[in-house]
């Protein structure tokens, strides 16, 4: 397997598009590896080191509990943020639009770049999660 690092490269936030098409190219690498270690990897039948079925479920979990530090940490890695409206069938998500200042769009074309969200709808959806989580109006 190879170890070469892929330096990313992000559109300059002033072209006034977000793109972000290292993390589109690291997510597709991502999962043609996925996919290739799910249908195609081959292990041997006698292997002293592979893990199958609920061992290697067991094996992984314990790996991300050592290196996250706590088992609230792993459910909320596993579980992911939450979603809002969850409580909605499944299907697409209602749409908001927002207008914003120039100086905070490049803020966020500049976080989306460095990797800090998938792209504006995300970031979106976990900063309106988080503060509305802090900032409970209910009477």
């Amino acid at each position: 397997m190879s170890t070469q690092h892929h330096a990313q490269r992000a559109e300059p936030a002033h072209q006034g598009k977000p793109t972000n098409d290292a993390a589109r190219d690291e997510t597709a690498r991502d999962e043609a590896a996925a996919a290739w270690a799910e249908h195609d990897m081959r292990l041997r039948p006698d292997s002293p080191t592979a893990l199958h079925g609920q061992d290697a479920a067991a094996h992984g979990r314990s790996a991300l509990l050592e290196a996250l530090g706590s088992p609230e940490a792993l459910e909320r890695a596993v579980r992911g943020r939450k979603t809002p409206g969850h409580n909605r069938p499944a299907g697409r998500s209602p749409k908001r639009q927002v207008t914003v200042p120039a100086d905070l769009d490049a803020r966020i074309l500049a976080f989306i770049a460095a990797g800090g969200a998938r792209d504006f709808s995300a970031l979106a959806g976990t900063a309106l999660d988080e503060y509305l989580d802090r900032h409970d109006v209910s009477a």
